[in-house]
């Protein structure tokens, strides 16, 4: 055994206390941490007993004296290393036996560590959510049409309630007037609140809202075509849902549709036979989107 080693072990014998402990902190290591706070016991003192125990995150500290009398004890809500908790536990126990023997006092000792009380921060505001979607469409009314359409959503708190942007257009289709056909077509723009819902890399939209549509027909096959444009406001609603590769790229598909409150007639003359231009239309899309998105991943 070296001097230092020696030297260390009748250090500790001389310590007023015995430390007992089952597990981490290890009596070994309390008992040098005492020995930096607490001066050596005369021969003719008892030394008291230390229990140091640790169970699920808490550790209990208890004194007793030479009769197995109860000093004082104490349970921390407290966790870490062993040699944290043993500095913990030998605060403790000097603390008690200075107490106990007032001239065991020293005017440099360590002070007990203030408990730590954990505040959790304030949650940061959530970030602002945004993309641009192209896609491919097929519109529904009387006939299918295949189209195109643009929207820009909208969502401040990346979550929750925003705004969506939509513009679309569709192939012509036609309808049958006897003697001739009719070629139409619309153009149609929406303004739509947008509510979003996250589900890791799934986002899902409900969208609904006012909308316009602008109607472009003309006659084929008359003695002499016509040709008309008109407009009719409309409401919408829908259902988007965006399977989002990065934060940054998506691909979705939306369902949705459109009714056109004002009704549109075509007719032909001198027949006078008409045809209604249906007020409902179906919009199936498909696209891809880039943007900032908040997941939940």
């Amino acid at each position: 055994m070296t001097l230092a080693a020696f030297a260390g072990a009748l250090l500790l014998a001389a310590l007023p206390v015995r430390v007992e402990s089952d597990g981490c902190p290890s009596s070994a290591e309390v008992e040098k941490a005492l020995a930096a706070i607490l001066p050596a016991a005369s021969e003719a003192a008892q030394p008291h007993r230390a229990r140091v125990q640790r169970r699920n995150g808490e550790l209990r500290i208890e004194l007793v004296d030479a009769e197995a009398n109860m000093i004082a004890e104490r349970l921390l809500d407290r966790d870490g290393s062993c040699a944290d908790l043993a500095e913990l536990a030998a605060a403790v126990i000097g603390s008690w036996e200075s107490d106990v023997h007032p001239e065991f006092m020293r005017p440099q000792a360590e002070p007990l560590p203030a408990p730590v009380v954990a505040i959790s921060a304030a949650p940061s505001r959530a970030a602002m959510a945004f993309d641009v979607a192209l896609g491919a469409s097929l519109s529904l009314a009387d006939s299918a049409a295949a189209g195109g359409t643009l929207a820009l959503i909208w969502v401040p708190r990346g979550a929750g309630l925003g705004l969506r942007l939509l513009a679309a257009g569709e192939a012509a289709r036609t309808l049958d007037l006897g003697v001739g056909q009719v070629r139409w077509q619309r153009w149609m723009g929406s303004a739509e609140l947008d509510g979003r819902f996250a589900h890791g890399s799934l986002v899902l939209d409900l969208h609904g809202g006012l909308g316009l549509g602008w109607l472009v027909a003309s006659g084929a096959g008359f003695s002499e075509n016509l040709s008309i444009s008109t407009f009719s406001p409309a409401t919408t609603a829908g259902v988007r849902l965006s399977w989002w590769v990065t934060r940054r790229f998506a691909a979705w598909l939306d369902l949705g549709g459109l009714y056109f409150v004002r009704g549109q007639t075509v007719y032909s003359q001198p027949s006078g036979r008409a045809r209604e231009i249906p007020q409902l239309l179906g919009l199936a899309s498909i696209g891809l989107a880039v943007g900032r998105v908040e997941t939940g991943r």
